[in-house]
């Protein structure tokens, strides 16, 4: 009975790193061996051989004509995003134009403070100033 026991504990302590085990390879995927693959020539269509040559040959002429069809589309599409890219330019460039100009300056009014007037030249008229004695009236 207790042997029964250890041997389910053992096993419940042991669930949740099986289920770890589990999950990492359900998301990782398990690591396989490559497969040996026989070297091919590029020029081997791949076809099965119990094809007619026939059949091979024009699969392989509307292989090449499908590539041919997709190399020009791509090569249209590279035109067009050069297109769109230099009107894109064109556009922006009067933009940048005229945020490098510089702004224009405005003439100020120029100051009417003179030397003696203003808030400082009153504070040093304030520590210097002497009383002066009023002449006798009369």
């Amino acid at each position: 009975m207790k042997k029964a026991i250890k041997q389910v504990a053992r096993q419940i302590a042991q669930e949740p790193l099986e289920t770890l085990r589990q999950a990492g390879k359900q998301v990782v995927g398990e690591v396989q061996k490559p497969m040996e693959v026989a070297p091919s020539t590029p020029e081997a269509p791949r076809v099965s051989p119990g094809v007619p040559l026939e059949e091979k040959k024009r699969i392989q002429t509307r292989d090449t004509r499908l590539i041919q069809a997709l190399e020009e589309e791509i090569k249209d599409i590279r035109k067009q995003k050069e297109v769109e890219e230099a009107e894109r330019m064109q556009e922006e460039e009067p933009q940048k134009i005229e945020k490098r100009k510089p702004l224009p300056s405005v003439p100020t009014k120029p100051s009417r403070r003179l030397f003696a007037f203003g808030a400082k030249a009153q504070a040093e008229k304030q520590k210097t100033r002497v009383e002066k004695p009023l002449p006798p009236s009369g």
